[in-house]
């Protein structure tokens, strides 16, 4: 057996298997059986002995023990326990390669660990890796062709793999755009894990923000139409009840929102004026959808939205998974609100706080005033860190922050706004989202992090919600250029292949109908039927005559070699053979035989493949006895037309 096709045979199993352990979703203990395909591929390299089937069959056995324990006990899950065995099966399959349908089994696995891999990641890396097994396989299918037909070793296989490559990712890429897509997904639920953040739900622990502070995961990329001024202020949920260790979203009205259009409109709004944000989110815990204030409209592929009475908008059914979508935002326009009673609640035990806002707002004279000299007063005399003590006994968080450390991070200051707006009887609430973002000049987009999460405040003073953020500057940390280059790279990746959605299949059908738009066809008139019928057969006939040339001129382009061989295959489907395209020179010997054609077809066919695949050229006295063969085939009777 060829070392190459040895060789491919074994790449192609380790791809598979990497294909999988890249998605770090695999149990690396359950998967230490798969260790043996180095072993295994070694033996078969230097042609040593594979095992027998009575071992294989006892290592088969010990495989499907395991596969049971691992989904029932291990990791409880039957997708994982599947891909767990995919890998142990081709350190098993590595010691027993006899026969050329062996390689197709680990052909077959590996095509399956790659299809069970798509499920456990978006990464461009298995993007890459996909590409690879694509070309490695049909080079093995290849090999495997001229192996059968023997042969390899005497044709020149560049040409042929070339070929079919070039074709398989033209039809891959086309299968690809023409494949439906739909908002939901029909095919069990996807096994992606999403990321773990905090903030974003009805419920958040106060100082849960400090641990995801320092996660530089990337949450979302946000591309804009237009420039728009720093800050920029990714608003999320809103908090409006604080028990001195929680705070709690108690918004009770949430609307449904239905598509008007292509769109959920929010509000009615100028297109003229907003800013148009699309924004490619990972998959994180949380179905709520984030943007610039204040949010008109969002068109995303799903079939509705909900919408609270604090602006918080949230999309039933995420799960977690990658999603695409549009913001429209008024950066001019106004939150509007009403003074409820939970924007006043405050905990018990606050009263040294209340008295600290009296004295930080004294010279104050309106809600306005009172609410920038807090802000004014947070920034000024405390520190940020993210390294927080615990208060002592007895003490609240807010009381430890604001009397004894003096240090705290965004939720500290935000929340000791708010309790200290409320004290005043101004109504307030934290606001939880991302602050700013990273721009990628590679894209020209803004990269934002789970180290981006941020806790705002917005006041209710007179009927309008302000925006005010009493957390102190932090400079922030440039990532190296080539992070960026590559995240670029993931954005592409994430917007043209893992985000192909039903909107881009539109575009590109519109796009490829647009030159063969004619303005003026449906004025276009017959005068009568004998017109049409006139046209027709003109058409009918031209159409004929170019099918007619473009076969001449098909056949014409083929070697004098080739040109005979298709008129003897032709031959064969004259006298009535089953003869197909797909057949090769062995096939077509195999049929001659049975009709009757044996001697002078097979010194016909071998001419051919000595002179089509062996680099020889044919004398004139070779060309005259080929063409004489397939005259006397031509003329001659069949054995049992004898």
């Amino acid at each position: 057996m060829p070392i190459l096709y040895k060789s491919i045979t074994a790449v192609l199993a380790l791809t598979g298997c990497i294909s999988l352990l890249i998605t770090g979703e695999m149990n690396l203990l359950v998967c230490t059986g798969g260790l043996s395909i180095f072993g295994g591929y070694y033996r078969f390299f230097r042609d040593r002995p594979q095992a027998s089937k009575r071992v294989a069959a006892i290592l088969a056995q010990a495989a499907l023990f395991v596969f049971i324990a691992d989904a029932s006990v291990i990791t409880g899950d039957v997708f994982l326990a599947v891909a767990h065995m995919t890998i142990t099966f081709q350190g098993i399959k590595s010691f027993d390669l006899k026969e050329p349908w062996d390689h197709l089994q680990v052909y077959f696995m590996s095509l399956l660990q790659l299809i069970i891999a798509s499920e456990l990641t978006r990464a461009l890396t298995f993007g890459v890796i996909f590409v690879i097994f694509m070309v490695l396989l049909v080079t093995a299918m290849v090999l495997s062709h001229f192996l059968k037909e023997g042969t390899l070793g005497r044709v020149r296989i560049r040409r042929p793999v070339t070929a079919i490559v070039m074709l398989t990712v033209l039809c891959t890429a086309i299968f690809f755009m023409a494949l439906p897509r739909t908002p939901q997904r029909f095919i069990g639920k996807s096994h992606i894990r999403g990321i773990k953040t905090v903030g974003f739900s009805d419920k958040v622990d106060f100082g849960s923000f400090g641990d995801i502070k320092l996660d530089q995961t990337v949450v979302m990329r946000i591309e804009m139409d237009q420039e728009v001024s720093s800050p920029h202020y990714w608003r999320g949920i809103a908090m409006d009840s604080f028990d001195g260790v929680s705070w709690r979203n108690t918004a009770r009205e949430k609307s449904r929102l239905l598509k008007t259009g292509d769109e959920f409109v929010i509000a009615p709004y100028d297109r003229t004026r907003v800013v148009e944000q699309r924004i490619y989110l990972e998959p994180i815990d949380s179905d709520v959808i984030f943007g610039l204030a204040k949010m008109t409209a969002v068109n995303v592929d799903t079939f509705s939205l909900l919408v609270d009475d604090a602006s918080g908008i949230t999309m039933p059914g995420k799960l977690s998974r990658r999603i695409k979508y549009t913001v429209r935002s008024d950066m001019a326009g106004i939150l509007t609100g009403r003074s409820e009673k939970r924007y006043l609640q405050v905990p018990r035990g606050v009263e040294n706080i209340i008295g600290l806002a009296k004295s930080v707002t004294g010279g104050s004279s309106s809600d306005l005033q009172r609410a920038f000299a807090i802000e004014a007063y947070l920034k000024r005399n405390f520190a940020y860190s993210l390294a927080t003590v615990p208060p002592p006994v007895g003490m609240s968080v807010l009381e430890n922050f604001l009397f004894r450390t003096k240090t705290g991070f965004c939720e500290h200051y935000a929340s000791s706004m708010v309790i200290m707006l409320r004290g005043l009887g101004i109504p307030s609430r934290v606001v939880n989202g991302f602050y700013g973002g990273e721009r990628n000049e590679y894209g020209n987009y803004l990269i934002v992090r789970q180290s981006d999460a941020h806790a705002w405040v917005e006041a209710l003073i007179g009927n309008e919600w302000k925006r005010f953020d009493p957390t102190p500057a932090v400079a922030a940390q440039k990532p190296p250029a080539l992070s960026h280059f590559l995240d670029s790279l993931r954005l592409q990746w994430t917007r043209y292949v893992v985000g192909f959605s039903s909107e881009d299949q539109k575009e590109i059908v519109r796009t490829l109908a647009s030159p063969f738009t004619l303005k003026g066809l449906p004025k276009l008139r017959f005068s009568s039927f004998r017109t049409v019928l006139f046209w027709s057969l003109a058409l009918g006939f031209v159409s004929l005559l170019l099918y007619a040339v473009m076969k001449k001129l098909r056949f014409r382009r083929y070697s004098f070699v080739t040109r005979t061989y298709l008129e003897f295959r032709a031959l064969l489907r004259k006298k009535g053979l089953k003869v197909t395209d797909a057949m090769t020179a062995g096939d077509l010997l195999r049929v001659s035989r049975k009709g009757g054609f044996g001697i002078e077809a097979e010194e016909f066919l071998n001419l051919y493949e000595s002179h089509r695949f062996g680099s020889r050229e044919m004398t004139d006295h070779v060309r005259q006895r080929y063409k004489a063969l397939l005259k006397k085939l031509g003329t001659g009777k069949r054995a049992e037309d004898i």
